[in-house]
């Protein structure tokens, strides 16, 4: 080869990490280009015969779980019959280098030359394609992953879906839910093609499904309608209407219309998702009736802690007290004071508050109750926390509960209430605890099953607890022992924050 030949060759070349000529009649072969990261192979340049110098070379360069098939690939037979016609022939195939496996592509073409056939073979590194094709593949699997996801979110729970041309006014796809077990009414709808115009699958519905809401599913559903909703920049409508069930009982739906264009027709398109409503319409009553139970039990708890008689005998012995000792009236006035801003407050919503501020609560209400009862209540607290969110006037209670039903029932005898708190497993927990008479808790329970109203006070409460806290009440009593009350509340993210939990 002529030193301008070799030069010409490297030019037109420089893509191929080998070349090689092999004469297809005297299998003699000639390497007429090797770059310089495949020089590092060794490899012979030439020689009589290409296909036994093969059994030497592919173990110096290739991947050895493709060696194999390499020398198959490239047998004499496989490239006169690969090669045969004018086409070009090619294999992928792995090259051991610098410790990794290097994708490399061959490719060889058959030609006559002087009535002799040769085989030109080229040899070429495609890793970095490969690498990139790999990369193209997973961002793709990646989106259209997202896409499944997205599209799943969107259709949980659909009746079914429309893909509809609304500039053709053509349903292209139909999709309706079919349950064995569930009546589904809009399997009645006509099957794609017996009706695929969205006009007459409108007419349709609205003659023999629809039980509400007639003259908005007319506009709202129209072609024209959704055409003008995107062209004024909507990309999204929607309609609620009720559908007859085979019974004849309604069955509440929503319709959204996703609005877009087709880049190659420019046609407005909507994809159209239907969904069942009666499960949500139950959830939204039941939360509605459970706000209203909430907003009972605040009135009745309300109404249970300002009980006339203790208003009354309260505000009489500080009247009293006033005429001997002026500064311990105001002083109870201010707790008295606080008391009733606590009673207040709890009937007018379930915001949380602080520990710390229900319990001032709690030491007003025993501030006053010790005037009236001496050195005959003692209260003891044991607070190892004080840092986390309480109901207004929901500790308090169970203090009351303690001194007025346990306390004051061994008369001179007097007894202790202890308040307590601390940390378990990152819940609040805590303890109201007595030695006064006790009760039979079971027995509670059975008359506030039977009697309803009379002993619903404690009931409120835990009601309270449990729905908005997600908290647990525990009670344990022994008559002639005393009763203790616990209350644990679910520890979360945030517990210094006025949120709502989510039982």
């Amino acid at each position: 080869m002529t030193i301008e030949y070799e030069t010409i060759a490297k030019a037109l070349f420089i893509n191929y990490e080998s070349l090689y000529d092999i004469n297809m009649e005297t299998d003699s072969y000639l390497c007429f280009f090797q770059s310089e990261s495949y020089e590092m192979f060794k490899l012979e340049k030439n020689g009589t015969n290409f296909f036994k110098e093969l059994e030497k070379t592919i173990p110096k360069a290739v991947f050895l779980e493709d060696q194999e098939y390499v020398l198959n690939m490239l047998s004499k037979e496989a490239l006169l019959e690969g090669t045969g016609r004018g086409e070009i022939y090619s294999f992928v195939y792995r090259v051991y280098r610098d410790g990794k496996a290097v994708y490399h592509k061959i490719r060889a073409k058959r030609e006559s030359v002087e009535g002799i056939q040769h085989v030109y073979l080229g040899i070429r590194d495609i890793d970095y394609l490969i690498n990139q094709e790999r990369k193209h593949a997973e961002l793709v699997n990646s989106l259209l992953q997202k896409e499944h996801n997205h599209m799943k979110a969107i259709l949980a729970g659909a009746e079914g879906y429309l893909e509809i041309n609304l500039s053709q006014d053509k349903i292209l796809e139909r999709e309706i839910s079919e349950d064995a077990e569930c009546e589904r009414p809009l399997t009645q709808i006509p099957k794609l093609p017996e009706m695929n115009r969205l006009s007459e699958l409108n007419q349709w519905m609205e003659r023999n499904l629809l039980a509400s809401n007639q003259d908005s599913f007319r506009l709202l559903t129209a072609t024209s309608y959704l055409i003008e909703a995107f062209m004024s920049g909507e990309h999204r409508t929607s309609l609620e209407y009720s559908i007859k069930r085979k019974n004849g009982a309604p069955q509440p739906c929503r319709q959204i219309f996703y609005l877009y264009q087709d880049d190659n027709s420019n046609d407005i398109m909507s994809f159209c998702v239907i969904y069942d409503l009666t499960e949500q319409q139950k959830k939204e009553r039941e939360m509605k009736e459970l706000e209203q139970k909430l907003q009972l039990s605040r009135i009745k708890n309300f109404t249970s802690q300002m009980q006339p008689h203790f208003l009354y005998n309260a505000l009489g012995s500080i009247q009293e007290i006033i005429l001997e000792d002026a500064t311990y009236a105001a002083k109870l006035l201010g707790d008295f004071t606080v008391y009733l801003r606590g009673c207040i407050r709890s009937m007018a919503d379930d915001e949380t508050i602080s520990f710390a501020q229900e319990l001032d609560n709690i030491r007003a209400y025993v501030s006053i109750e010790k005037m009236r009862f001496g050195e005959k209540l003692k209260v003891e607290y044991d607070l190892q926390i004080t840092d986390f969110q309480v109901l207004p006037l929901s500790i308090q209670p169970l203090v009351e509960n303690a001194i007025r039903h346990g306390i004051y029932q061994r008369g001179n005898q007097g007894g202790t209430v202890w308040i307590r708190t601390r940390e378990q497993d990152s819940n609040k927990v805590i303890l109201v605890e007595d030695n006064g008479v006790g009760f039979d808790y079971e027995e509670y329970q059975d008359k506030v099953k039977q009697y309803g109203s009379e002993s619903t006070g404690l009931k409120n409460l835990i009601f309270r607890l449990e729905s908005v806290l997600c908290a647990t009440v525990d009670i344990v009593s022994a008559e002639g022992k005393g009763t203790s009350v616990t209350v644990t509340i679910p520890g979360r993210k945030g517990d210094t924050q006025s949120e709502n939990y989510n039982c």
